[in-house]
């Protein structure tokens, strides 16, 4: 199962959705460190209670409190969404939107594992709700607004880029230009001057102006964007065809579909 997330940017970005065996499997190890962490806590009580009587007791309940409510928490919050065992696995707790959790959502997550492991039933409830849904998500994910997807481990081989765009997209960029041509001067000169000074803009101006001139021009010059393309790199590429002479050198790869291209012939 795969999870896309577009970013503000408008890049996909696909996840993919950790399953119950690997889940369970990393509760398994979680569950055996807890077990040893549990026997420590006890053995040290225990060695304390003999010294004096009823400390080692309270230590031993408050270290179990501490285990069961606060193991999860601990390791997703510090851990960017992993415990030890999800780290062995290559499993890592995210927001719907792609996004790191938050301790708000580490800790509503792990409050209502009691609702998806209530005694004497362990997890059967929660592998209930898991198994209805597409994106295998507990109780606890659906209150945080969560779920769990499997990390790369390996770095994939970057590819080259192609020396040119091929012939198609090349008669393509040749009807922009052509359609760029119909801008007078004053409209050229502020597409320019939008590019070069980007960086000197706040964020929000920059997106601002940046939307609003690619909508501009989608609509001036009857072109279609890529359906991920963002309003800057729209615009930078519509500055690069102005800007390049008609016969000089390969042409940057553009966004306009070939539906745009249609509509204007």
């Amino acid at each position: 199962m795969l999870h896309q997330v577009v970013t503000t940017e408008k890049v996909p970005i696909t996840y993919r959705v950790a399953g119950m065996g690997s889940r369970f499997l990393a509760w398994l190890i979680d569950l055996g460190l807890l077990a040893v962490l549990a026997a420590m806590g006890v053995g040290a009580g225990a060695v304390l209670d003999l010294l004096r009587p009823g400390v080692g007791s309270a230590i031993i309940f408050l270290w179990i409190f501490a285990l069961q409510w606060g193991y999860f928490l601990f390791f997703e919050w510090l851990w960017a969404g992993q415990t030890p065992g999800k780290r062995l696995l290559g499993l890592r707790v995210l927001q719907m939107n792609g996004t790191g959790i938050s301790f708000v959502q580490a800790a509503v997550r792990n409050v209502v594992r009691a609702a998806d492991a209530p005694l004497p039933f362990c997890y059967a409830p929660g592998f209930v709700v898991a198994s209805c849904n597409r994106h295998h998500r507990r109780l606890g994910d659906l209150a945080a607004g969560t779920f769990v997807a499997h990390m790369e481990h390996r770095a994939r081989a970057v590819r080259p880029l192609p020396d040119g765009p091929p012939l198609a997209d090349r008669a393509l960029a040749a009807l922009v230009r052509q359609r760029l041509a119909q801008l007078d001067r004053r409209q050229r000169q502020a597409l320019l001057d939008l590019c070069l000074r980007r960086d000197q803009l706040p964020l929000r101006d920059r997106a601002r102006l940046f939307r609003a001139t690619a909508d501009y021009f989608e609509q001036r010059l009857s072109l279609t964007r890529d359906e991920y393309q963002s309003d800057e790199k729209f615009v930078l590429q519509l500055a690069a065809l102005l800007g390049e002479p008609p016969a000089e050198g390969p042409l940057p790869r553009l966004a306009a579909t070939r539906r745009g291209a249609r509509s204007a012939t």
